[in-house]
Formats: C-alpha cells, sequence, structure tokens
C-alpha cells in the first residue's frame, strides 16, 4: 500500500503539532517522536538534518523554548512553572537552554498587556486651518525631540544592562597556595588547604569556580595573572600562602580583580589553633564570598556558618592521604589510602576521611582497576560519610558512580549525581559522569549540558573535553565535536577518545587515509582495537578488521564486551550476542552504552534479543519495527 508522501514543511509541521501535544511529557524525546510519525530514528534524524539542519533533539528543544516565550508571555505563570509546561524536569537547566538560545534568561521576560496589545483606532479629526497648524508646529517638534531622546536613551540603558549582564556570572580561580613554611613537607598541607577553599567556595551556586586540577597547571608559571585569568575564563584570581602548619595554623589570602587592570580586593593573614582550621576556612571563604559581593543562600550561608574542631592529627593525616591518592602512581594510591585510614582511626567520627576514600574508591575503580573490591570499600566509605555529614558532595558523587558503572542502578545513580550537585554545583567529576547518566537514556541535550558543565570548572581537563566531543557529535553538532576534540589534544595529545571522534569524523567525511592515520595514535588493547577494527571495517579492509578479531577471540578472559561489540560489526550476530549476554551478566563495563542498535551494534537493531538484553540493563526497550536503517 502506497503511504501519502508529505511535503517536506508539511512534515516539519506534523513534527511540531506532535511535539506540541506532547509538550509537558520531560521524557518525550528522539524515540518516542519517531515512534509517532512511524519511520526509524535514524531515519527521522536524516530528514529533519536535511530539511532545518538542526539534529532532532534540537529541532524539538527549540519547539519547547518558542512555547516558553509563549507563555512568559501571555500568562502569569513563573518560570518554574513554565518549565514543567514545556517538559523541562529542571528550572535550572531550562534557564541555561533559554538563555542560549534567546541570549537573556526566562525572568526577563515580562507578561504583556492585553490592553495593550489591542489596536486602538485614534480619531480622524477634521482638517486644520493652516494657520493652526502653524500655532501647533512648535509642540510637534518638542515632541518629536522628546521622542528622540527617549529611544537613546532607551538604546543606550540596554545597552548598558547587556553589558552588565554579561558580567553578572562570578568566576574565580584559586591558585595553588605557596608554602612559606620553610618545610617542603608541608606541601601536602598546602595543597590540601587550596583544595579544601575550592570546595566550600563550589558550594556558592551563583558562583563558578575553577577546579584544582585546572588551577595545577599553572603551579610554577610565570604568565601574568590576566593570562592566567583568561586561560581560566575567570574574572577573579585568588593567591595565597601557608605561612605556619604546626599547632596553630597561619595563611594569607590575597583576592585580585584582573578586569581591566589588576585590582587588589583583599589581603588578609588567618590565625588560629589548628582544631580551630575548619574555622579559618569558612571564615575565609565568607570574606572572600562579600568581598566579591556574591549572593549566599540561606542554605549557603548556615552550611559556612556550621563549623567543627578537628582533631589537629587526624586532619594532617587526611590532608596527607588526599596529597597522595591525587599524585597518579600505584604506589603513591595505596600510600595516600593508608594516611586515609589512619585518619579514621585516629576519629572514626571524623566524616572528611570517608569522603577522600570514597571517592578514591570510586574513582580508581572504574575503568582501571578490577572494580570488585574498590566498589565495595567506596560504598562503605560513602555511606559512613552521608551519615556522618549528610552535606557531602565527594561522598554522594561516589555513590554515584558505583550506581552508574558498578551495580546499574540508573534512577539511584540520578538520585546521588542530583544530591551532590545540590551541595556542590561546581564539582566537574559529578557534571562530568552525570553526562553519561543521560547518553543511556538518548537525552543528549542534558548529557551535551552536563559535560559543558563539566569544562566550565575544569577547563584543563583533557579528558573532559574529549568526553565532550563525543556528546556533541551525538548532538549533532559535528563542528563543535571536531573543535572540542582538538582543544583536547592540545592539552594532552595522549587522549584517545579525541583521536577516535576525529577517526569517525574523517570516516564520514570520505576522507579514509586520514581516518586511518588516527587510529595510530590510540593505546594497543581490545579496548581501542575494536575501534581500529571498526574504522578499517568501514573503510573496506575488511581483512584487517578479521585480523583483530582473530587475535582476541581465543585470548581466555579477554572482555567479552569488546569482543561482542566487535562480533557485531563483522556480521557474527549469534556470538555477539552470547558475548554481550556475557558481559551483562559479568556486570562488564562498558557494555549499557552498546547495547543501542546504532553506530557499532546497527547490525542487532532489528533483532528481539537486542531488547532482552536491554531488560537486563533495565533500559528502555527499543522500538525494533521502526529501528531500519537505510
Amino acid at each position: 500500500m502506497n503511504r501519502r508522501q508529505f511535503s517536506d514543511s508539511e512534515f516539519v509541521d506534523k513534527l511540531s503539532l506532535i511535539i506540541e501535544d506532547n509538550l509537558k511529557n520531560e521524557k518525550f524525546g528522539v524515540s518516542e517522536l519517531a515512534r509517532e510519525i512511524g519511520t526509524s530514528r535514524t531515519n527521522l534524524y536524516q530528514k529533519v538534518k536535511s530539511i532545518t539542519h538542526k539534529s532532532v533533539s534540537r529541532f524539538i528543544s527549540e519547539i519547547r523554548l518558542k512555547k516558553a516565550m509563549e507563555l512568559l508571555k501571555q500568562t502569569a505563570l513563573n518560570v518554574s512553572e513554565v518549565s514543567y509546561e514545556v517538559g523541562f524536569g529542571s528550572p535550572t537547566y531550562f534557564i541555561k537552554c533559554f538563555h542560549d538560545y534567546y541570549g537573556f534568561p526566562p525572568g526577563e521576560v515580562k507578561p504583556e498587556d492585553s490592553d495593550k496589545l489591542e489596536k486602538t483606532e485614534l480619531p480622524i479629526d477634521k482638517p486644520k486651518p493652516v494657520q493652526q497648524k502653524r500655532k501647533i508646529r512648535k509642540p510637534i517638534i518638542i515632541s518629536s525631540f522628546i521622542l528622540i531622546l527617549l529611544i537613546l536613551m532607551s538604546v543606550f540603558m540596554t545597552t548598558s544592562l547587556w553589558s552588565q549582564n554579561q558580567k553578572t556570572e562570578k568566576s574565580i580561580a584559586v591558585l595553588p597556595l605557596h608554602n612559606l613554611t620553610g618545610n617542603p613537607d608541608n606541601d601536602y598541607f598546602a595543597d590540601g588547604l587550596q583544595d579544601a577553599i575550592i570546595g566550600q567556595l563550589g558550594q556558592i551556586s551563583s558562583l563558578r569556580v575553577i577546579s584544582r586540577t585546572s588551577t595545577l597547571r599553572f603551579r610554577k608559571s610565570n604568565l601574568l595573572l590576566k593570562d592566567i585569568a583568561r586561560q581560566l575564563d575567570v574574572d577573579i584570581i585568588m593567591e595565597g600562602s601557608l605561612i605556619g602548619a604546626g599547632d596553630s595554623l597561619r595563611v594569607l589570602i590575597q583576592l585580585i580583580d584582573v578586569y581591566p587592570n589588576e585590582r587588589h580586593l583583599l589581603a588578609k593573614e588567618y590565625n588560629d589553633v589548628m582544631k580551630n582550621a575548619l574555622s579559618v576556612q569558612s571564615s575565609a571563604v565568607k570574606e572572600i564570598a562579600q568581598t566579591i559581593r556574591v549572593k549566599l543562600t540561606n542554605t549557603e550561608s548556615d552550611k559556612l556558618d556550621q563549623v567543627r574542631t578537628v582533631n589537629p592529627e587526624t586532619y594532617k593525616a587526611y590532608l596527607r592521604g588526599m596529597y597522595y591518592v591525587q599524585q597518579g602512581s600505584e604506589e603513591e594510591f595505596e600510600k595516600g589510602i593508608s594516611y586515609l585510614e589512619d585518619a579514621i582511626k585516629n576519629d572514626p567520627g571524623d566524616p572528611l576521611a570517608y569522603a577522600g576514600l570514597a571517592l578514591c574508591y570510586a574513582t580508581k575503580g572504574h575503568g582501571v582497576l578490577d572494580p570488585a573490591e574498590s566498589f565495595q570499600r567506596a560504598m562503605s566509605a560513602a555511606q559512613k560519610a552521608i551519615k556522618l555529614a549528610p552535606s557531602q558532595d565527594e561522598a554522594y558523587t561516589a555513590m554515584a558512580l558505583l550506581y552508574l558503572y558498578d551495580l546499574w542502578d540508573w534512577p539511584k545513580a540520578k538520585q546521588t549525581f542530583e544530591e551532590a550537585l545540590k551541595n556542590n554545583p561546581n564539582n566537574a567529576v559529578a557534571n562530568a559522569h552525570f553526562a553519561w547518566y543521560y547518553v543511556l537514556f538518548n537525552d543528549f541535550d542534558k548529557a551535551v549540558y552536563y559535560g559543558e558543565q563539566a569544562i566550565k570548572v575544569d577547563p584543563m581537563s583533557a579528558g573532559y573535553q574529549s568526553w565532550l566531543s563525543l556528546l556533541y557529535r551525538d548532538h549533532g553538532q559535528e563542528d563543535k565535536a571536531v573543535a572540542t576534540a582538538k582543544r583536547a589534544l592540545e592539552l594532552n595529545n595522549q587522549t584517545p577518545y579525541s583521536w577516535i571522534l576525529l577517526a569517525e569524523v574523517s570516516l564520514d567525511r570520505k576522507e579514509f587515509n586520514q581516518a586511518i592515520a588516527y587510529l595510530e595514535n590510540l593505546p594497543d588493547d581490545i579496548y581501542w582495537d575494536m575501534y581500529r577494527a571498526y574504522i578499517y571495517l568501514k573503510v573496506g579492509q575488511r581483512e584487517k578488521a578479521l585480523a583483530y578479531w582473530e587475535h582476541y577471540k581465543n585470548i581466555p578472559n579477554e572482555n567479552p564486551c569488546m569482543l561482542g561489540v566487535m562480533a557485531a560489526f563483522l556480521g557474527y550476530t549469534d556470538r555477539a550476542f552470547e558475548l554481550l549476554n556475557e558481559a551483562v551478566d559479568r556486570k562488564i563495563y562498558p557494555v549499557p552504552y552498546f547495547v543501542n542498535g546504532s553506530g557499532f551494534t546497527e547490525s542487532l537493531a532489528t533483532d528481539r534479543r537486542l531488547n532482552e538484553l536491554r531488560r537486563k540493563l533495565n533500559l528502555p526497550e527499543l522500538d525494533l519495527k521502526l529501528a531500519v536503517h537505510p
């Protein structure tokens, strides 16, 4: 039976009506739209892209935002109410998307007065005598002058307000503190104090705070403060010096506004006994916030006021532990863990060491070590930290990573990520990994949002930049993807995901030799060799792709996920499902990201066994009847 073919404009109108009918449904996305219109995700993406030059998710988002503008202008609903009316589950995310699209926040949109919108007919005056016109000419000139003056004033004020709005976001980078105690062994304390100040400043929702990992690049830099600020995209720099770290704590803090010229805002020495170290930190943070005129919420102010004393030896053991686990080597990691465990032995009621242990085990376990023991320890430590201090964002972050990558408990992963970011919106780790939660559910709008938030606070992270490049490509923003991948490689040319992104884009552009050249930069193991095999297959070199399969297929205890993906794109469908089921049963990372019936596993898209896998993973089923690729 022949189906009526829509014209391009009719097709777009039809899509728009479907989206508007489902506007309040936050979960209505690309898959649901494809189902409603009666086509596959791939076909829908290709057609929308060819007509509108936008991805499907961007098309849906723009319709939501246009409706939001209507509601803001024509109703008395507030911003939060409008965000839910148009299908944005989070008002914060809605405000960000609205500002990105329109160039100003939704709070600036004022409801229109319906009476003023009605067209008013002026009475028609009868012709006047010439002399009468002469009498009113002067008032007309004066009125015209006043009107012009008002217009000029309006333009000036609008421009001025726009200029001010560009600077409304407050941002700060806390540079590594100088150790001036005369004892190099106190380097750990200087680093720990910097990390603590960043952590407390990060809890202020109206302030963007650069992560410690990005500021470390400038520890011994000879750059001007203005150049450092430009690279980190901030306007305020905090420098500091540790002067004493024995029985008492002495620290000097300087606050500098770097634009347009360097201007010292604050220079103060803080001095107290070591047991009041947390009080010193809170006092410094409150004074910084007050100096740069950052408004604290009541909750944020209360947190800074809730200080406690510490056992000096426990606190120093905690700082030593965090110092060593961040150095990078396995030996130093174990040394750091030992110090954190000593801190807990000294004071089992101190939440800091538990939170530190939880995050260390969770991040070290993810994708690097055999996760079983690390993740078990991380969960135990995180639960103790939260019980002792319910606002520990590091502990919530650790739990979120465990739920996402090890336990595959998606609702709890979402809940704990949200809790971590509620307590510290500047938590780069939580933002970066929360993006990959949304990838599982094909919500690339939110995935990109959280990926961007991560690099706003950790701009020097090559890893987060490379992850964002992949998210941009999945979101249909290829140019941004390429630029971000290249930025990651500028920061660190040993960033494999960036090379993969560039290879895949070259493949799309039929630049086959370039795609193969990029593969030379990947490490040598099954994870990256799977990508090599895929690219070779797509450029027509099947024998080279098969060589990787033959090399790995009989190796005992090899990663069944990567083998299963390789079997899928090579056409060994039954073997692919056997291996992928094994990966799911054994909870082998990263199998949840490969059972989506697209890309590497596109050949499985119409096989009912794919949904059986997704059910085992508690992921939404795919509409297999529509998952037909041209």
